[in-house]
């Protein structure tokens, strides 16, 4: 018996896995609470309309870019394990608080931006952690491709027990899984340092000449994200899709709940059945990823994924029949669910380590601050094309940016 377990805790016990389950237990927190807890809250407790509810994600996506761009500059100076674990921490803390407190509007505005700002450090920090466990393209495309699959199956789990949590009690309650699943993961995280390979490659790049990350101002390390990305044209063009792709999808945040309610005529549970739906699709689309060639993961190769979520969000909101929303959330979901390793493997892959945690900032902000403008257009969109046309306007968008983005990757190859 001992000769049989000791193998296998060693294999379970691998930086790959144990890092895939952090990330699992980090979305299910996220994603239990975020859409079932947090804007469930509102439009189903406190009866918000468009408005108070594109007021909270507001909140939410500017701290989401508050965090994430805090979050690469110290993931660069002190890496990626300390910076994660006690992430997680501090989000376990607003779990409690988030239970605790009594439901209003403005509680729900605190927690939207406590949130926000964990899920900018916790996101931000754990894409850019495969690249501080190997450099090998291989390694790295497998590990997104878990990790992506781990983010996927969490989608499919997070809501379910939202929706299970909902239906016998309040949106409310969803909360309680945070403090459960964040303290977990730390644990975890805690216990997966980096590889010594990447600090051996961090201090011979400074002794070329650059200044060490930890005496440079906050600032100055900011901007050298944005300088690497911006000078570097896949790194430029991937920043780009990413931003133009997630505009258009910032009307569903402020609407998407409206849709449920108002258009679906379902109770609030099914906020969740219907997003876990999207990650069975986001499952198989990561999982898919394991199937590629590394060649094959380019930029024209995520035009194409693009493309797949915007047909498949154009399916989810182009009727009121629940069924043909089921078919349309695995569509979109098999987009996404693809999408996520092969940007962050691009991404890995295109930029020195010591650079890797300012980068994904730069990535992860562009794609959060991208969905604000529209957060305060569609409210004032829908009162002329209804929540419906505008969440069906607004897929369309996507899709032709995708077919745009093809198109110039075609010509440039």
């Amino acid at each position: 018996m001992p000769s049989h377990s000791c193998p296998a805790r060693r294999q379970f016990l691998t930086p790959t896995r144990r890092l895939v389950l952090a990330n699992f237990l980090f979305v299910v927190c996220f994603t239990a609470t975020y859409f079932v807890g947090l804007i469930g809250s509102a439009t189903y407790q406190l009866g918000c309309g468009a408005f108070e509810v594109s007021a909270l994600v507001i909140l939410l996506n500017v701290a989401l870019v508050v965090g994430g761009a805090l979050a690469g500059v110290v993931t660069d100076r002190i890496g990626p394990r300390i910076t994660l674990a006690a992430s997680l921490a501090g989000f376990a803390l607003l779990g409690i608080f988030s239970l605790l407190m009594p439901l209003s509007y403005p509680m729900l505005a605190v927690v939207s931006t406590l949130e926000g700002l964990a899920d900018g450090f916790c996101g931000t920090t754990v894409s850019a952690y495969p690249r501080f466990l190997t450099s090998r393209p291989r390694e790295l495309k497998r590990m997104n491709s878990l990790c992506g699959t781990a983010v996927s199956v969490a989608v499919i789990v997070g809501p379910l027990i939202g929706g299970v949590v909902t239906s016998l009690s309040t949106n409310q309650a969803c909360f309680v899984t945070i403090p459960v699943a964040s303290l977990l993961a730390a644990a975890i995280v805690w216990a997966t340092p980096e590889a010594p390979g990447t600090v051996g490659e961090q201090r011979a790049s400074h002794a070329t000449g650059e200044k060490p990350a930890a005496h440079e101002g906050f600032w100055h390390q900011l901007a050298e994200g944005f300088r690497v990305t911006f000078s570097h044209r896949t790194l430029r063009m991937l920043f780009l899709l990413y931003f133009l792709g997630f505009f258009a999808y910032g009307a569903f945040d402020s609407l998407e709940s409206l849709f449920y309610r108002d258009v679906l005529l379902v109770s609030g549970e099914w906020m969740g059945w219907l997003s876990a739906c999207a990650g069975v699709g986001a499952t198989a689309g990561s999982l898919l990823v394991l199937r590629f060639p590394t060649r094959r993961l380019t930029l024209g190769t995520l035009s194409v994924l693009l493309l797949v979520t915007g047909v498949g969000s154009m399916i989810y909101v182009g009727t009121a029949n629940v069924a043909v929303a089921v078919v349309g959330q695995l569509v979109t979901g098999l987009g996404f669910g693809a999408m996520r390793p092969v940007k962050d493997t691009i991404l890995q892959r295109s930029c020195d380590v010591s650079y890797v945690g300012r980068v994904t900032s730069v990535m992860n902000a562009g794609t959060n601050s991208a969905g604000t403008l529209p957060l305060l257009v569609a409210p004032l969109v829908a009162n002329v094309l209804g929540v419906q046309g505008t969440l069906f306007a607004a897929s369309a968008v996507v899709a032709a940016i995708a077919v745009g983005a093809l198109a110039y990757c075609t010509r440039r190859s």
